[in-house]
């Protein structure tokens, strides 16, 4: 008999202390209730005035000891008081009501009342079942609210409310278990095995398929007598029947389902995948690299028969197609190991609020470099030292401005993985770390934490994870040797840093293996961040006054304080991944990481590069069309790269317009560079971002909710992208208030949806009133000196405020005072400009003044100096 223990049933009366109301027994700490209902135990601990944290177990559980590896903050001393009656207890602090009832469930409130989120019975238990589907889950009623985060899928969904969707690490989509609302809350599920959110609870029924696809596992391509691995690749001619079926479905409520398919379930499948209603695509990917799982989700009429078709080429298995119905209205994770029911609710007036509360409690992130915020060449690959200096070299004497370049993988000796220079190819490292230094160029280079190089695993000791060749991160000493090893042939040599490529990992095949703290299925999702942190500490320590900059293909809750920025992965080239892009990035900023960053133009992009919807990249005026919109999003994400699989990315391979508009961009992209790294500022001291959702500035404006092809840069820019093939405008929602066009400086109202002028070599751009901007001198890398003065552009119809920020680029210094502010505060009542000096352990504006140009749009343009005397500008 199964062992299975709903929570619901768990609530049981016994008998109260003789000075509880409470009609089961509870004990008071100074930070806790621990209340203690038959075999359940459930531990309600105040971490602060805005953060629960949650834990349901059963009474004799052992108790884990797997390292808490997200949370940082330890419980506050803050005043919180505890009130009770028969049937509920009352919890309250500064921010929050923590209502606690008789059946077990719990309710969250602020302090004036406004319910945030309730619990439910309903999909919650513990399974103490180790071989059951899910060992513990929790659900919550979800209210009228839009729901963000849980990291970066392919969906091109933007609001989770009803979506299933499985939280697992894949190569393209990457899980973080923190959720926020709308409503001003946040939900951070502390366990570390593979979750389902929102675990749909019906099916459609299909008959089985004529035929199932058979793959390949791996196709092998020689290249230079080298072995690359790639995915094999179904022929659309050989696809068309492979695993298709079709039937019909009439659904009993009108509104909008969320489906989930199972394409597969033993690895990543090979192939296509489609499911189409009445025609229209509602799942439809057709990358490589493939996750077992895909949501979508479209609006249906009760009573209405729809013709439904699903293909999941390349699959080992027929699949299943799932869904959830339009009043499913509640918001659940359920994880398939651990014992324990483990949660941490944050409470925020806003998104902005809630996730910076949530870093309060699982770390901030620190400043990159300045250069980081540059350009970054990519792509794969360069071959040899002597190619990679030329393009260096080239891209210098062509004036194209950037700051980073990159070396990808098979630079180590043949036979091996890294991380090891091969002479043959590479024979002078350290002088060509030096050449790139004297071009004000940084070195980033691709490492795996899969090592296959004996002689490297037995020098420095590398014990791997048994049936994989990843090492295994959770071992302490294992992921200081590996830092080691990397610091040896990377760091020694000048290299600024790593591309920590395939952190998932995807290459553990037998889950159930250990590693030093568990089964691998116990602790698999955070892998990635055992890795950054490796390599944040270790850099850290050795390296201790320059910034650590670390790229990773996954992540996981609490990964933004290790130095890392993490990227889409191996996407395709086509418009759909194109737009997928744009929801995903902001879903993973809202998991409260801000640094990210994705492939422009795609990673497979032709025919060469096994992509069959374009011929030839360099030619195809349809791909350069896609490439150029995709290279308008990289100049507005977090970190601005360019790469692509067996390609040459650099701008002037393809024709003279596309080379004109990516001038055009990567200049606006220093020329912002002033706004950008200020607003990197107000990432790490107050948890702000670089990229969001309008969702994030207008929580309380549902027409943003769904909004998935517009974001916000730093605090007053609005940027649309076009993702269709030869559109020249974009409908706009623009909130309330006055927007002004930032090419044009046209003024417009707000509060609906407006269609604007898109050319090919602009997006829409857009400032909102009341802001300020500082524009930069076009410069040929981030930290060139120049004589030319900033510009600050002041756009009127509110007051607004900025804050420049100076440090020395590099170092840590700025964290022990070490930096300077400039604050700018116009008044829209009195027409002026008032600047002053903040912070200023850095700059000496007496000996050194400052020449500024403020620029009064739809006004005019005045030049003051300003020497750190409070300043007032009339305009």
């Amino acid at each position: 008999m199964k062992k299975s223990i709903c929570i619901l049933s768990m609530f049981l009366l016994v008998l109260a202390s003789c000075n509880s109301k409470f009609k089961h027994h509870l004990e008071k700490t100074d930070h806790a209730v621990t209340i203690q209902q038959d075999s359940l135990i459930l531990k309600i601990e105040i971490i602060d005035d805005a953060i629960i944290h949650v834990i349901k177990e059963i009474k004799g559980t052992p108790v884990s000891t797997i390292p808490d590896y997200v949370t940082v903050l330890e419980p506050q001393d803050v005043n919180w008081e505890l009130k009770e009656t028969e049937n509920e207890l009352t919890i309250s602090t500064a921010l929050l009501k923590v209502l606690v009832h008789s059946d077990g469930t719990i309710t969250y409130e602020t302090k004036d009342d406004k319910k945030l989120v309730s619990e439910t019975n309903e999909q919650t238990f513990i399974n103490l079942d180790a071989n059951a589907e899910h060992t513990v889950s929790q659900g919550f009623h979800a209210g009228d609210e839009g729901l963000y985060g849980l990291g970066q899928f392919q969906s091109g969904i933007m609001n989770w409310k009803n979506v299933p969707i499985r939280l697992q690490q894949y190569n393209q989509e990457i899980a973080v278990p923190f959720l926020v609302s709308t409503k001003g809350y946040g939900i951070y599920w502390h366990n570390y095995s593979l979750t389902d959110f929102n675990q749909p609870q019906n099916e459609i029924q299909f008959e089985a398929p004529k035929t199932v696809a058979k793959t390949k596992e791996t196709s092998t391509v020689a290249v230079d007598g080298e072995k690359e691995d790639v995915a094999a690749h179904i022929t659309k001619s050989e696809a068309e029947e492979k695993n298709r079926r079709e039937t019909t479905f009439t659904p009993t409520k009108t509104g909008e389902y969320n489906f989930l398919a199972l394409s597969d379930n033993g690895g990543r499948m090979r192939g296509e995948i489609k499911v189409s209603i009445d025609g229209d695509d509602v799942i439809n990917y057709s990358t490589i690299w493939m996750p077992r799982r895909y949501s979508g989700k479209k609006h249906l009429e009760a009573g209405k028969t729809y013709k439904i078709v699903f293909q999941n080429t390349g699959a080992k298995i027929p699949g299943n197609l799932y869904y959830n119905e339009p009043d499913y209205n509640k918001t659940v994770f359920s994880s398939t190991h651990g014992n324990v029911i483990d949660y941490y609710l944050v409470q925020g007036e806003n998104p902005e609020a809630v996730i910076s509360r949530y870093q309060k409690l699982t770390g901030t992130a620190p400043m990159f470099a300045k250069s980081a915020y540059g350009f970054w060449q990519c792509r794969e690959r360069y071959h040899n030292q002597e190619e990679l200096l030329a393009n260096a070299n080239e891209m210098r004497e062509r004036n194209i401005p950037f700051d980073n370049i990159v070396q990808d993988w098979f630079y180590w000796p043949k036979g091996t993985k890294g991380p090891e220079w091969d002479p043959a190819k590479y024979p002078d490292p350290d002088a060509m770390v030096d050449e790139l230094k004297s071009l004000n160029l940084k070195l980033m280079v691709s490492v795996w934490p899969e090592v296959k190089n004996e002689a490297l695993e037995a020098k420095y000791n590398l014990k791997k994870i048994k049936s994989s060749n990843y090492i295994d991160v959770y071992d302490e000493g294992v992921s200081e040797r590996f830092y080691r090893m990397l610091s040896d042939s990377m760091f020694h040599k000048g290299v600024s840093s790593i591309w920590l490529d395939g952190t998932e990992p995807e290459g553990v095949t037998d889950a159930i293996q250990m590693t030093a703290v568990g089964r691998f299925e116990e602790v698999q999702n955070p892998y990635s961040l055992l890795v950054t942190k490796a390599m944040y500490d270790g850099r850290r320590a050795e390296f201790s006054n320059e910034r650590v900059f670390n790229l990773t293909r996954s992540a996981y809750a609490g990964q933004q304080r290790y130095g890392a920025t993490s990227w889409s992965g191996d996407v395709e080239a086509s418009w759909e991944q194109f737009s997928e892009q744009i929801a995903a990035g902001l879903n993973f900023t809202m998991a409260g990481i801000p640094y990210w960053t994705h492939d422009i133009g795609g990673f497979f992009r032709d025919l060469k590069s096994i992509n069959p919807e374009f011929d030839s990249q360099y030619t195809n005026p349809e791909f350069i069309e896609l490439l150029t919109r995709w290279f308008q999003f990289g100049t507005f994400s977090p970190i601005f790269r360019i790469h692509g699989y067996v390609s040459e990315t650099e701008i002037w391979r393809y024709d003279d317009a596309f080379e004109s508009t990516a001038r055009k961009f990567i200049d606006l992209r220093y020329q912002l560079m002033p706004y950008i790294y200020s607003q990197a500022w107000q990432i790490t001291t107050n948890s702000k971002q670089l990229m969001s959702p309008l969702a994030y500035h207008y929580p309380n404006d549902k027409n943003t909710w769904e909004i998935k092809d517009q974001l916000f840069f730093g605090e007053s820019i609005m940027v649309g992208f076009v993702t269709e093939y030869e559109k020249r405008e974009k409908e706009m929602y623009f909130p309330k208030g006055q927007w002004y066009n930032f090419w044009t400086n046209e003024k417009m109202e707000g509060g609906k949806a407006i269609t604007v002028k898109a050319n090919l070599d602009e997006t829409p751009l857009y400032v909102k009133a009341g802001s300020i901007i500082p524009i930069g001198p076009k410069v040929q890398y981030a930290t060139q000196e120049t004589d030319e003065p900033l510009r600050i552009k002041v756009y009127p119809g509110a007051d607004a405020t900025f804050t420049l920020y100076f440090d020395d680029n590099e170092s840590y210094d700025y964290e022990h005072g070490e930096y300077s502010e400039l604050k700018l505060n116009y008044s829209e009542a009195t027409k002026t400009l008032q600047i002053t000096k903040g912070n200023s352990e850095y700059l000496d504006y007496s000996k050194s003044p400052m020449t500024l140009v403020v620029e009064m749009i739809g006004g005019q343009n005045q030049t003051v100096s300003f020497s750190g005397s409070d300043l007032e500008v009339k305009l």
